[in-house]
């Protein structure tokens, strides 16, 4: 029975290869009348562009090669972007054929002509110096790295890519810069020349590139420049990649709604997820972006989501609900003629029905993988063809002096940087040593200083201690002093009676006890609480009233007595009385003999 189904497998293979090799013969055929038929046409356009006047044919025919592009006719648009270039020589219109030389490479590239592709842009880029044109200059370096790159000469095409990158840091044209910095990236990390690159390096490119992509203060080029970071990363450090991919969400999320930007941050974000085999998030994530794509219409990621999330159900075993997706993918790759994603789709499908033992349905996903595989490898072959073409013609001589000279330039670069980091580095060495030296000076200034203090403070301490000494033997003799001179006070005014001297004073007084009127009176105020004046009066109103109140002494009048006790006149001995006793002297008498 087996062998009876191979048989049937075998001869159906047989006419189905049949069938397509009389099928890409029938497309041959008709691809050639097509050409033919374009190039007639292209003919007659040419016939009719004839009544034009001279200075706008070539602009006009510029224009049109856009159209032959877009139709996918390269060779006619190579046609018209040459007799736009010979009659903007005529009007030497220099600046249009810088333009026309630019379209020029980008045409032969896509025809795989790469030397011819090359010598358009380096016409353009020649153009551009002469014009001082920084804008055609950019294009047509991005040609000429393009060129390296495609022929694996990574090192001249790193050196075309960091001349770009000073050309836009200088103009402020930080979104071409970020791309710039990406490009440069994905040279520095898959070279093996003489430039010896480490993570460092790398890192401090993905900074670069995120730096200009935030400084061109467009949201959508920094979510992007994460995004692709965050692919690009992920074999190599997962955890960043996750990191990138969240603060590209973030940023998307802040935008609008709904957004390109989201989506594709969203698609992106679950490719990683997937792969890392974390479906129940890549769902979240599929989830949100499928209707947001549909919204913007977003066609390219409305397929990727479609075969995403076909693979993630093809994960979680769940194959039925997987295939629709990925007939949905398949309409959207042949309607907006996204094929490169048909070889994928139809090598999981033909998979998917042979495991399930689905021969016809496999066998049709097997021939369509089939097909498109023969195409892509003739079409690489081709590349290989073109490029090993370009590599050995006769002006790679030219080519290999070129390289040399950039390759120069770029160890002059190299061994300058060098220079500027030994300078620098010798400059914070001395930098470094001067502030060793100069902290260890302050240090040894500061045990000194503190040496010295704390001598001081053994001084002071010793000092102060001798002038309490001091101050407690002046202090005891002073106490000496005071008490001598307030019993000599006394004896004066109480035995002697001084104070009935009517001329006495302050200085007399002071004479007498043999000291000063300051210290004297400042004993009085101390001691008795009054000042000098008041201690005499206090004396001879004492005085007096002992004379009043003795009855042999009544025979005197007020007058006399207050004379006797040292008053100089009535008046002043009836205020001063008054003021001691409360009443006056007569008063007193009185009182004091009734």
């Amino acid at each position: 029975m087996v062998n009876r189904l191979q048989k049937k497998l075998s001869s159906a293979k047989k006419q189905v290869l049949i069938i397509s090799l009389c099928f890409i013969s029938i497309c041959l055929i008709k691809t050639e009348r097509i050409n033919a038929q374009e190039y007639f046409n292209f003919n007659k356009y040419l016939e009719s562009l004839r009544d034009y006047p001279d200075d706008s044919l070539a602009q006009i025919l510029y224009q049109k090669s856009q159209d032959f592009i877009n139709a996918g006719s390269l060779e006619a648009a190579n046609e018209v972007l040459v007799y736009s270039i010979e009659n903007a020589q005529q009007q030497h219109d220099t600046l249009l054929i810088g333009l026309c030389r630019l379209r020029q490479g980008m045409v032969f590239n896509d025809l795989l002509k790469f030397r011819n592709s090359f010598q358009a842009y380096n016409q353009a880029y020649n153009i551009s110096k002469e014009l001082n044109d920084t804008a055609i200059m950019i294009r047509a370096m991005e040609g000429i790295e393009r060129y390296y790159y495609q022929l694996e000469m990574i090192d001249s095409a790193i050196t075309y890519c960091t001349s770009a990158i000073e050309i836009n840091r200088s103009q402020k044209k930080y979104s071409k810069l970020s791309n710039n910095y990406r490009a440069l990236y994905s040279y520095q990390r898959y070279t093996t020349g003489e430039i010896l690159l480490n993570t460092f390096v790398l890192d401090g490119l993905i900074d670069s590139s995120l730096s200009a992509a935030k400084k061109s203060k467009k949201p959508e080029v920094l979510c992007d420049a994460l995004t692709n970071f965050g692919l690009i990363i992920f074999d190599t450090d997962i955890e960043k990649a996750f990191q990138y991919m969240q603060a590209a969400r973030d940023s998307a999320r802040k935008l609008p709604v709904p957004s390109k930007t989201l989506v594709y941050a969203l698609t992106k974000s679950s490719i990683i997820y997937l792969r890392n085999n974390q479906t129940k998030q890549a769902r979240i994530f599929l989830n949100e972006a499928l209707p947001l794509a549909t919204k913007t219409n977003y066609t390219s990621q409305l397929t990727h989501i479609n075969f995403l999330l076909g693979d993630l159900l093809c994960a979680e075993d769940s194959i039925p609900q997987a295939i629709p997706y990925y007939y949905k993918a398949i309409a959207l790759a042949e309607k907006y003629r996204y094929k490169y994603y048909l070889p994928f789709i139809y090598e999981t499908l033909f998979n998917i029905y042979q495991s399930n033992n689905d021969f016809d349905s496999s066998y049709k996903f097997q021939q369509k993988y089939m097909e498109i595989f023969r195409k892509n490898h003739n079409r690489e072959m081709n590349i290989q063809i073109a490029k090993l073409s370009a590599k050995y013609q006769i002006e790679q001589k030219v080519e290999v002096i070129d390289n040399l000279t950039i390759i120069n330039n770029q160890k002059k670069i190299i061994i300058s940087n060098q220079k500027r980091f030994i300078i620098l580095l010798a400059f914070a060495v001395i930098a470094i040593s001067t502030l060793f030296a100069f902290i260890y000076y302050q240090l040894r200034k500061i045990r000194k200083a503190h040496r010295k203090l704390s001598q001081n403070v053994i001084e002071l301490n010793r000092k102060n201690k001798e002038i309490a000494e001091l101050k407690r033997k002046k202090n005891q003799q002073l106490e000496v002093i005071h008490d001598d001179l307030i019993s000599k006070l006394e004896e004066l005014f109480e035995k002697q009676e001084i104070y009935m001297k009517q001329d006495l004073t302050l200085n007399s007084t002071a004479l007498a006890l043999k000291t000063n009127t300051s210290y004297l009176s400042g004993i009085i105020n101390q001691d008795y609480e009054c000042n000098f004046s008041q201690f005499v009066n206090r004396y001879r109103v004492e005085k007096a009233c002992e004379f009043l109140s003795d009855s042999k002494k009544n025979i005197y009048t007020i007058e006399s007595i207050g004379e006797s006790v040292g008053f100089k006149s009535k008046s002043v001995f009836n205020q001063v009385f008054k003021e001691v006793t409360g009443v006056n002297p007569s008063t007193f008498r009185k009182n004091t003999l009734d």
